[in-house]
């Protein structure tokens, strides 16, 4: 049996990237159950297949709050002792041969590791974001998960290079769901006169918002049409959505040619993609993965991104176009190339949806998951 464990409600409404995942995961999985603080029936997965620890909450307002700040003044054997505590509901199931998939928890992780592998279970934790905050404490030097998992290769290379004792690390994208991205209808054609540029994410500065309004100023200058539709908030999932002094600023800085259209649930993302000519992608930090780019290029949609983090990756078998970071003048450019430039656009709309095609569907990514389970584990599932 795998468990997932997670740090938020396994929802489709409620939940965010984590719940997300494991949901299309378990999609492909034999037998795997989600371990979670809540859980609704969106997502079609079976009751029996969660288990609700609603003590686990307790944990996840930590996390949510900052878990640098909070776990590392708790003395390890309390810690350990707490939240083993919590965990005893998944404890109390485990048998030789099972695996607990920690997702993005590593604190918890560390903590429940020695009562995993006493049951004669497995633990893989998986890393969604960067593990460089986490350098200057304790709690990897002593950590052995069966596997260690990274979201991209650039993100495994980071966290070896900072942490170079780590053991048993592997990279596994992530994926796009084929049944909310996909292309417009084959009669329908992306042929606006004024092209239409989209952002998706969170409206904060590493995500470089701020570069691209900056990008569409220019290009407004140079009397370069088109509309550039700002889709997002300030938290993921729309939690606490509310404007931020970046909002506002980004707000009083837009030119005409930028709309904000809010917060969109994914279903409603993935019509913005269809509806759009060009994606961008502006980050200014090194992104762990990026999966925003492969849903767009799911769609069928060109994509012009940074060269940060996971994203060349991505980029790796086409359908993407890559500009440095933190350049309006470079931005616009590439922008203004892909808005000239219809048969270019069209050619990167088919190399990205069959880049997307070939690697990025959760079909794909499942049998990485199951090789990593059958190759390192010897699992049987």
């Amino acid at each position: 049996m795998i468990y997932h464990l997670i740090g938020e409600p396994f929802s489709a409404s409620t939940g965010l990237a984590l719940a997300n995942i494991v949901a299309n995961l378990m999609r492909f999985e034999k037998s795997s159950v989600v371990v979670c603080p809540e859980a609704d029936e969106t997502w079609g997965v079976n009751e029996d297949r969660c288990l609700v620890v609603s003590n686990l909450r307790i944990l996840a307002a930590e996390v949510r709050g900052s878990s640098m700040r909070g776990w590392r003044f708790v003395p390890s054997p309390l810690r350990r002792r707490l939240i083993c505590n919590i965990l005893a509901p998944l404890s109390s199931r485990l048998n030789q041969r099972d695996v607990v998939w920690c997702h993005n928890w590593p604190y918890v992780a560390e903590a429940f590791e020695q009562s995993i592998h006493a049951r004669g279970a497995k633990l893989i934790y998986h890393a969604h974001n960067s593990l460089a905050p986490y350098v200057s404490h304790s709690l990897f030097k002593s950590f052995a998960p069966d596997a260690l998992v990274f979201n991209s290769e650039a993100m495994r290379r980071e966290a070896l290079k900072l942490m170079p004792y780590l053991q048993n690390t592997y990279a596994i994208h992530n994926a796009a769901d084929e049944a909310v991205f996909y292309p417009m209808p084959g009669n329908d054609s992306r042929d606006h006169a004024i092209p239409t540029i989209l952002y998706v994410g969170r409206l904060v500065p590493a995500k470089g918002v701020h570069v691209l309004i900056e990008a569409m100023r220019i290009l407004k200058q140079s009397n370069i049409d088109a509309i550039c539709k700002v889709v997002g908030s300030s938290h993921a999932g729309g939690r606490r959505n509310r404007g931020t002094a970046y909002i506002r600023s980004l707000h009083a800085r837009r030119p005409l040619n930028v709309e904000f259209e809010g917060f969109r649930a994914a279903t409603e993302i993935a019509k913005e993609y269809r509806a759009a000519d060009i994606f961008c992608c502006p980050s200014i930090w090194q992104e762990p993965f990026g999966t925003v780019n492969v849903e767009a290029m799911a769609c069928g949609l060109p994509v012009i991104a940074t060269r940060v983090g996971g994203i060349p990756e991505i980029a790796a078998e086409g359908g993407v176009l890559l500009v440095e970071p933190d350049s309006a003048l470079e931005l616009a450019d590439g922008l203004r190339r892909l808005i000239l430039d219809r048969e270019l656009r069209a050619k990167m709309a088919s190399e990205a949806l069959a880049s997307f095609r070939r690697r990025f569907t959760w079909a794909a990514i499942a049998r990485q998951h199951r090789e990593l389970l059958h190759g390192l584990l010897e699992y049987e599932g």
